[in-house]
């Protein structure tokens, strides 16, 4: 699988829609359509943070999606906007209209983060579908969303460096 997609667009509601399309194309042309449904639903959510997140932040910049195959034939989906802050999952009321996009991002997801790091502003929000991941990854990948929403900055930085040489030592790319 060698097909992917990225789209970058303005931070409005009307953009949630051809993202969730762009992910639904390039399932299709992989025939990897038994990811559809969970993949849409966690795409929507991502990318309605962080269309919401720019919005009352005031942030004009365009979101991006960037949607890959790993080398482990799982999706990569990563949602980056420059709104400062990072997201944190709540617990909704029930007849709430919002709230749930991380848990839902969180039950649906292989594995799933939130990345700061970088040259500019924001955040990425990540996710991945398909293929399971290592017990590694995912015991890494915990560490870091309970360091970074515990607001330990210098051990969320830690724990995000420990998963990266993870990665690339465990799962090298081609």
């Amino acid at each position: 699988m060698t097909s992917d997609c990225s789209l970058a667009f303005p931070p409005h509601p009307a953009w949630v829609r051809a993202a969730r399309e762009a992910v639904r194309t390039l399932l299709t042309a992989a025939s990897r359509t038994e990811l559809t449904d969970t993949a849409l639903v966690l795409t929507s959510e991502a990318v309605t943070n962080a269309v919401n997140a720019c919005r009352t932040r005031g942030c004009t910049q365009p979101v991006t999606l960037l949607a890959e195959w790993t080398d482990r034939e799982q999706l990569l989906v990563l949602v980056h906007d420059d709104a400062p802050g990072t997201p944190t999952p709540r617990t909704a009321a029930p007849d709430a209209e919002s709230g749930r996009g991380l848990m839902l991002i969180e039950s649906g997801a292989e594995a799933w983060g939130v990345c700061t790091q970088g040259g500019g502003p924001g955040k990425a929000t990540w996710f991945t579908l398909g293929a399971p991941v290592c017990g590694e990854c995912v015991e890494l990948g915990g560490a870091q969303r309970r360091a970074v929403d515990s607001g330990d900055k210098r051990r969320a930085v830690a724990t995000t460096a420990a998963l990266r040489r993870h990665v690339h030592g465990a799962h090298p790319q081609p």
